[in-house]
């Protein structure tokens, strides 16, 4: 990778780790809606939400390794199927996905303007 290439994703790391920890906080509290509007809590609910819990954590300390960006988007893609046991779930996870999508998008930018900035003997 080149400088500039390590540069954009030593930046993308703040923003992706405080976009996981945000969700560290938020899905758990999904537990309250899915109790109060779904009819209950169900082993399988709970067990859903400690797994995407437990890996955001694990995300958030291994963000820096060349498998951290892979690994933070599976548990989004997790997030989206999370619809199938809770819809509460599905929700936070379409939220988060767009949240997600902007920021890649934005570290796209990011690379292909330094990029041509480079091309150009900037």
């Amino acid at each position: 990778m080149s400088s500039t290439g390590a540069e954009a994703a030593r930046a993308f790391r703040g923003p992706a780790s405080a976009a996981l920890s945000l969700e560290v906080v938020i899905v758990p509290l999904a537990l309250l809606v899915m109790d109060k509007t779904e009819g209950g809590l169900t082993p399988v609910k709970i067990a859903w939400v400690v797994v995407l819990t437990v890996g955001m954590i694990v995300a958030i300390a291994t963000f820096s390794r060349p498998w951290g960006l892979p690994l933070a988007l599976g548990l989004q893609v997790l997030m989206l199927l999370g619809w199938v046991v809770s819809p509460a779930l599905g929700i936070l996870g379409l939220v988060f996905c767009l949240v997600w999508a902007g920021m890649l998008w934005m570290r796209h930018e990011v690379l292909r303007r330094h990029a041509r900035w480079a091309d150009q003997g900037g």
